[in-house]
């Protein structure tokens, strides 16, 4: 059966075995919608073997769902954690696969409802920008992960968002307590600054 209309239908891509609230592990993908909000829950069943997949309960919310992601639990907190290259409400004009120049720091409880804490590296820019491929662990309160990187070099930067010409090292302080920032998902583009934190 169709769930998704062809002209629209995703790729599956780059999945996360997480252990869920329940205790059953699930498969979290990215799914490359040209809205780029959304994953898939694929449940895998005792036996290891199967795999279950119910679209109309199991294509979750997922800001920045449509680029590769990686989801940890952090038993301080009780919830999840993802870092993900949102696409801001105001900026449409890339298919969402394309916006990487926003990364965010998101969060939920039960692998279902995620949420926006805070903005962590952005530049107004997304044609030539982008902070990619994350991979991250928990340092104590902290949060370090590395990034492919396209930014300014000096020299004629990067070709494209996603062909970086960086590898980066990045430390979230106090991951917990992070809040958002309003200003990079709801200024215009051309008066929205570069951000580093």
């Amino acid at each position: 059966k169709k769930w998704a209309p062809e002209e629209n239908r995703p790729g599956w891509l780059e999945g996360n075995i997480v252990v869920a609230p329940e205790g059953e592990l699930v498969n979290i993908l990215r799914l490359n919608f040209l809205e780029g909000c959304k994953a898939a829950m694929i449940h895998i069943n005792n036996n290891g073997k199967d795999l279950l997949f119910n679209p109309k309960k199991d294509i979750i919310e997922f800001p920045g769902g449509s680029k590769k992601f990686t989801i940890r639990y952090d038993k301080k907190s009780g919830l999840y954690w993802s870092l993900t290259n949102i696409v801001p409400k105001r900026d449409k004009s890339l298919p969402a696969s394309l916006h990487r120049n926003t990364l965010a720091l998101i969060s939920s409880p039960d692998l279902k409802n995620w949420k926006i804490q805070s903005i962590i590296l952005y530049h107004p820019d997304i044609k030539n920008h982008g902070f990619q491929y994350i991979d991250w662990l928990f340092e104590e309160d902290d949060i370090i992960f590395v990034s492919r990187t396209a930014n300014d070099d000096g020299l004629v930067g990067a070709h494209r968002q996603h062909d970086a010409n960086y590898l980066t090292f990045h430390r979230i302080q106090d991951f917990r307590n992070r809040t958002i920032i309003e200003k990079v998902l709801n200024e215009p583009p051309e008066t929205s600054p570069a951000y580093s934190n």
